[in-house]
């Protein structure tokens, strides 16, 4: 009964907070309504050829997440297609966008089972995905660290450099770790503590602590990460973020917006990266566009222009167009692979 009320609530406040943005995107869209209008207007003035570079560079951002997975899961030692893994990443993407706050884990669960079904084994499948996504969190820290000191502001400077410091150092002295009896044993109860603290909050996930952190290092020293792999990994998750921060370049110049200096492009990027996270809406539908036009509108944008590029940017990286691709990939991949079964 007690968990059946506690839904109904979290239920409640999430149609309540999914409302409240929609009506505060709303409000804000009326208030800029000629705004709008003008910048509705300049599509049909559009620098076409940047338009295709913010789609190039856009569909570059999508292969270093595949490239990534790939170079994850053979070093696990499974053998998955680029175009398989890249069209199970849009699907998983389109998931992830499509369904407010829980989008993340079911397009992680999505990308798992398709991973498995590509023919990875389930220990690969999860350490890959697990692992990516330490790494993109890690990479990330270079885009939020960039904007922080080209922005000229010593506090976020500082602030940006320590986080990506700490990630680094963080990444460093688990690899140390695991090179040592003593090093796994430190590890094991680190994992196993917060597996522990994990599963008194949010009764996640199942199972005793120490026998899940076991599995998980078990996992890990399966891996067969040397030197290059590891440059790899790294360079793929970096093509990731930095070629979608080329996307929103590409996109404001193809809206005429052409004296922005780098890092309040990426002050546009970050803005609208954590209007994303934090939106409860599909696809941070109202809260993005929002977050985004107001801070291009503030490093000196023009508001029309603004609302122009950030709807060219926003209709790429939404990426329907490729994700219908997607489906119907994986939709032809499973009637010949019934096909032959039969």
């Amino acid at each position: 009964m007690g968990n059946l009320v506690k839904k109904t609530w979290t239920s409640a406040v999430r149609t309540l907070t999914i409302v409240a943005v929609t009506a505060g995107a709303a409000a804000a869209g009326y208030a800029e309504r000629s705004t709008i209008g003008r910048g509705l207007h300049n599509v049909g003035h559009l620098h076409w050829a940047w338009v295709a570079g913010a789609s190039l560079a856009e569909a570059l951002s999508m292969l270093g997440l595949a490239l990534l997975y790939q170079t994850l899961l053979q070093a696990s030692q499974a053998r998955l297609t680029v175009t398989w893994i890249f069209a199970v990443s849009h699907i998983a993407n389109a998931i992830s966008i499509a369904v407010p706050l829980i989008g993340p884990g079911m397009a992680s669960r999505q990308a798992y089972r398709q991973f498995r079904e590509g023919g990875a084994d389930p220990a690969a499948a999860s350490l890959a995905l697990t692992l990516a996504g330490v790494v993109a969190t890690v990479t990330l820290a270079t885009v939020v660290t960039a904007a922080a000191v080209l922005s000229g502001s010593p506090a976020a400077s500082i602030g940006g450099l320590l986080v990506a410091v700490a990630m680094l150092t963080a990444a460093v002295a688990a690899a140390v770790e695991l090179r040592s009896e003593r090093g796994r044993a430190r590890l094991l109860r680190l994992i196993a503590f917060s597996l522990r603290c994990s599963q008194r909050v949010i009764h996640r996930p199942k199972r005793q602590a120490r026998a899940l952190a076991q599995a998980a290092l078990a996992s890990v020293q399966r891996l067969r990460l040397g030197a290059s792999a590891v440059a790899q990994v790294l360079l793929w998750s970096l093509v990731n973020w930095w070629a979608d921060v080329a996307c929103l370049a590409f996109a404001m110049r193809a809206a005429g917006i052409t004296d922005l200096s780098v890092g309040k492009i990426l002050l546009v990027w970050t803005a609208g990266a954590g209007a994303a996270t934090l939106s409860p809406t599909p696809a941070g539908i109202g809260a993005v566009e929002v977050a985004m036009v107001a801070t291009l509108t503030a490093a000196g944008a023009r508001g029309s222009h603004a609302v122009t590029a950030i709807l060219v940017y926003r209709l790429i990286t939404l990426k329907g167009t490729v994700t219908i691709w997607a489906l119907l990939y994986r939709y032809v991949h499973q009637r010949r692979r019934q096909a032959r079964e039969s």
